[in-house]
């Protein structure tokens, strides 16, 4: 048999705890209310600004790629001073977006090949500057290649070793082999000979073990 719900009495609904938090609550939103819609008009306002600001980085991201890409394309295909131009307003417009480092790149070799060094360089900077690994990689052994046209082989040396220092495969590899040889044009025989003996412990094989040799035979010949 069901027994019978027990009625609460005037006192007992008075001190219900259910209605005094309904109660206390209805109190603080008519006490509060204007804060209450203002903070909440807040908080809408700083999500569409966010959904505003995450579209327009989208767009101006798939422009860039696009500007990027045929500015490339056409720096593939062949260098004229029109593409050299190209290539400079997609930089110059787009500055440091990751999605323009193809054209980076380009600008800096078509820099390098007019012989502007300073020009390239400052290509070759911005990608080794980049938080992308392999844009790092890139633009390093750039900026150490410049070094070597400019005959500051230490530094070249220098950039080359940290290159090889990230042990990123043949790389890596090739870079400490560039050290070996940049250290010896800069007179650093000692640098030169403890390459040589870093690349023979890590027992190279095939051509590049024919490398390393050869390389040894320099730093002997000194």
């Amino acid at each position: 048999m069901l027994t019978p719900k027990k009625k609460l009495t005037k006192k007992e609904l008075k001190h219900d705890p259910l209605l005094d938090t309904l109660e206390k609550g209805q109190q603080f939103y008519e006490e509060n209310s204007k804060q209450i819609l203002t903070g909440a008009a807040a908080v809408v306002v700083i999500i569409v600004l966010a959904w505003g600001w995450m579209n327009n980085l989208e767009t101006t991201r798939s422009e860039a790629m696009l500007a990027s890409t045929k500015a490339t394309i056409a720096a593939v295909v062949g260098m004229d001073e029109n593409v050299l131009a190209e290539l400079e307003r997609v930089v110059d417009v787009y500055g440091d977006n990751s999605a323009i480092s193809q054209a980076t790149y380009q600008l800096g070799v078509a820099r390098l090949q007019a012989n502007d060094l300073d020009g390239a360089r400052e290509s070759f900077t911005t990608l080794a500057n980049s938080s992308d690994k392999q844009l790092k990689l890139a633009g390093t052994l750039k900026l150490a290649y410049i070094f070597e046209k400019e005959a500051n082989y230490g530094d070249a040396a220098s950039l080359y070793s940290e290159v090889g220092a990230l042990k990123e495969g043949v790389v890596s590899e090739y870079a400490m082999l560039q050290a070996g040889y940049a250290y010896i044009a800069d007179g650093n025989v000692t640098s030169a000979d403890k390459i040589v003996k870093e690349l023979l412990d890590e027992k190279p094989t095939g051509k590049f073990l024919e490398q390393v040799k050869y390389l040894e035979g320099k730093v002997l010949e000194k």
